[in-house]
């Protein structure tokens, strides 16, 4: 028995800080620590020992882990538990957990007396933990062990509470404050949707030219045997008559030719080494990058430098060098000067005392710039750039970004993503009234709490942008096929999912949510929007989400029932939760009520069908809405009942297409001539009617301008400028 416990790894590791007792407790199926699941074994091992409460946790520990629980509520409720205690010992510093008198210290931190800098969703949730740990424990010990055994843990038994919440203000309030901040920030993006989901692409096309143009100075380098730093430029913004076009100038170097031409700020060793391309300095090792020098707006007819201007939306993140861990090496006084700039973009609260690192992807390969670029940026005149990692993760983030906003996914879903089999894919189907083909884009996932994959949709750039993605893990970063690997999105909580060649991976590791959110960061950051107390937004997955529902209901006018469906939610007071109208939006409603006084239409009713209606309605539906259904400007996209009565445009499970614009221009036309008509008739209500179905086309012809100015950007192809030496 003894070697049978010293070749279990927990064993090893626990002995000595866990009690004997609590590691070798055992039933008929075997140790109890065999089932504690491997994320939640490395959580407990490296926060919760070396506290007298840390056996109370390790018993709670084996018992749940014998209980058919999600990963993620243990992995919540020990997080909550353990930091809770840990605040609450340290305070008072107790001697021992009988000096925990729970009944008041709680009733006294429950009422802000204790901690005041806790807030109330902390309090709130530790206290529901705290409660749930509690009872299962004293469950588990009084049904399960025998009289001797129970005198045996006892003493790892954690005081019961008889508090209850809804004695206190704290829950509620606390459930308030979440909700009203998350409403708050909706409403401060849900004007601005579609604008953020086109500003990923007109990002990545930046980034796309950028990596075109380094690419093609590498090529004429080599070919020509030009010595480095060679310099080059090319102009951006062409194909965009909205914004100036600007001169991109940059200056090329691998780590030899920049160490030899800083000379006076490397050893004489290191100079002697870059000489003869030794070590660091090998082929072997060697890495191109560039030093952008600077952006010039120029003249639209001679091309002329007019000025210089900010160029790459990222340059601030690059030049305050705030991508990973940075904290690590800085004075407190250098950390302050960092945060200071993180908040004055939205990446953290102005009363936080925590570290932020919006942009530590903790991925090899993803925004990383190298310890080389790092170290060497403090020597360069402008900001040195490694372009492929630059590329890659500005290729990841606009992808994520298009999906989220184009289906309402949830990031657990967008990680699903993958190229095997059974996800991705399009179906066509012939008019032969027309003559015409009709192709709808979707992918496949396991939506939460689910157990069977369900269909999400998108459009064709968003397949665009994903065969991107596989052309280039395939052809660029494996030179091969592409692997399958382990789902890695939230291993912590125990979610898994089959190994497949997920989408979103990079040198064989599948991305894992802190990947996601730096990637989505970097992709949005200088994207500032307020909410209407003046606090900014950061842009994260379930705001985008929230944004989704609330678009659809409240701007689109689609039902809740419809929009449940499209976002794969099983309870429409969730969806009515996520898509309540923000502040703007009724202010909105009110100013059209007070001009339109003559009808009593409520607009801010909700009318929810039944779901029998729903079926009833399906049959007759079916044959004349669908993924593959042709209409005014654009094709339908809901595979469900037709949400808006085949009121086509202005409908949001409608992708508008650009090869369609001519439709909604003719629509546009007959609704502006109606309108006149009805207005010489008097028919108010009709006129009120017909406004609507015009802004509803416009608003479809200017997601139609953003799509032809995105495909225009991407297809743009500057020439290169080569400034020969």
């Amino acid at each position: 028995m003894i070697d049978e416990l010293e070749s279990k790894r927990w064993y090893q590791e626990l002995k000595g800080k866990v009690d004997n007792n609590i590691l070798v407790h055992q039933d008929k199926r075997g140790y109890l620590w065999d089932r504690v699941n491997p994320e939640h074994f490395r959580y407990f091992k490296n926060n919760c020992c070396g506290y007298l409460f840390t056996n109370h946790l390790a018993f709670w520990l084996i018992v749940v882990s014998c209980q058919n629980l999600e990963p993620k509520t243990i992995i919540v409720n020990l997080g909550a538990v353990y930091t809770g205690l840990k605040r609450l010992f340290q305070e008072f510093k107790f001697a021992s957990v009988n000096d925990f008198d729970v009944d008041i210290y709680l009733s006294n931190y429950l009422r802000g007396e204790i901690l005041p800098s806790h807030s109330d969703y902390k309090r709130s949730t530790f206290f529901k933990s705290y409660k749930g740990v509690v009872k299962k424990t004293h469950k588990w010990h009084s049904t399960k062990l025998t009289t001797e055994k129970q005198e045996m843990f006892a003493p790892f038994l954690l005081p019961k509470t008889t508090l209850d919440s809804r004695d206190f203000n704290v829950e509620k309030s606390a459930n308030q404050a979440t909700k009203s901040k998350r409403k708050s920030e909706t409403d401060a993006i849900s004007k601005e949707f579609i604008k953020i989901r086109a500003e990923g692409g007109f990002r990545l096309n930046q980034v796309r030219r950028l990596r075109q143009k380094y690419l093609e100075t590498l090529e004429e380098v080599k070919a020509n045997n030009y010595p480095l730093p060679f310099d080059f430029a090319y102009l951006e913004n062409e194909e965009r008559g909205d914004i100036s076009k600007e001169l991109f100038s940059f200056r090329l170097w691998d780590r030899p030719s920049f160490a030899l031409h800083h000379s006076e700020h490397y050893t004489s060793a290191t100079v002697n080494n870059a000489k003869a391309r030794k070590y660091t300095f090998s082929e072997e090792k060697n890495e191109y990058f560039v030093e952008f020098l600077k952006a010039e707006i120029v003249d639209d007819e001679t091309d002329k430098p007019l000025e210089e201007t900010e160029g790459f939306w990222f340059l601030p993140i690059l030049e305050h060098q705030l991508i990973g861990n940075w904290f690590q090496t800085l004075s407190e006084e250098q950390i302050n000067e960092k945060l200071k700039i993180l908040e004055m973009y939205g990446y953290r609260e102005s009363d936080s005392k925590a570290l932020t690192t919006p942009f530590a992807s903790s991925h090899k390969g993803i925004l990383s710039q190298g310890a080389f670029v790092i170290n060497s940026q403090k020597y360069a005149n402008g900001i040195l750039m490694n372009v492929e990692v630059l590329y890659i993760a500005t290729l990841f983030g606009a992808t994520a970004l298009d999906i989220f906003t184009s289906s309402g996914a949830r990031l657990g879903e967008v990680a699903q993503v993958h190229l095997g089999r059974g996800c991705l894919d399009q179906g066509s189907i012939a008019d032969t009234k027309t003559k015409t083909v009709k192709t709808s884009y979707m992918f496949r996932a396991i939506p939460k709490g689910r157990d069977k994959p369900a269909v999400f949709y998108v459009n064709k750039d968003t397949f665009d942008v994903i065969t991107e993605i596989a052309f280039y893990l395939r052809d660029v970063h494996y030179k091969n096929s592409i692997p399958q690997v382990k789902f890695r999105y939230r291993k912590a909580d125990g979610i898994s999912r089959p190994v497949q060649p997920y989408l979103f991976q990079l040198y064989g590791k599948h991305l894992g949510e802190k990947t996601f959110g730096s990637i989505l960061n970097f992709i949005c950051f200088g994207l500032i929007y307020e909410t209407q107390d003046k606090k900014l937004v950061k842009l994260k997955p379930h705001l985008l989400r929230h944004g989704f529902a609330t678009h659809a209901v409240q701007a689109e006018e689609l039902p809740i029932d419809v929009v449940a469906m499209i976002l794969n939610q099983k309870d429409l007071e969730v969806t009515g939760y996520y898509s309540q109208p923000t502040q703007s939006q009724v202010a909105n409603v009110v100013t059209d009520f007070h001009t339109t006084m003559n009808t009593q239409v409520d607009m801010m009713k909700e009318v929810l069908r039944h779901p029998e209606e729903i079926q009833a309605l399906f049959e007759h539906q079916r044959k004349i809405s669908g993924p593959f259904s042709k209409t005014v400007g654009g094709t339908c996209v809901t595979n469900k009942v037709c949400p808006t009565k085949l009121a086509c445009v202005g409908c949001g499970t409608k992708i508008p297409e650009p090869e369609q614009k001519h439709e909604l221009l003719d629509y546009l036309d007959w609704a502006e001539q109606t309108k006149e008509f009805y207005e010489e008739k008097g028919f108010n209500l009709e006129v009120i009617k017909m406004k609507k179905t015009i802004h509803d086309a416009k608003v479809e012809l200017k997601e139609i301008a953003l799509i032809e100015e995105y495909r225009r950007d991407k297809e743009n192809e500057p020439k290169l400028i080569i400034r020969k030496p």
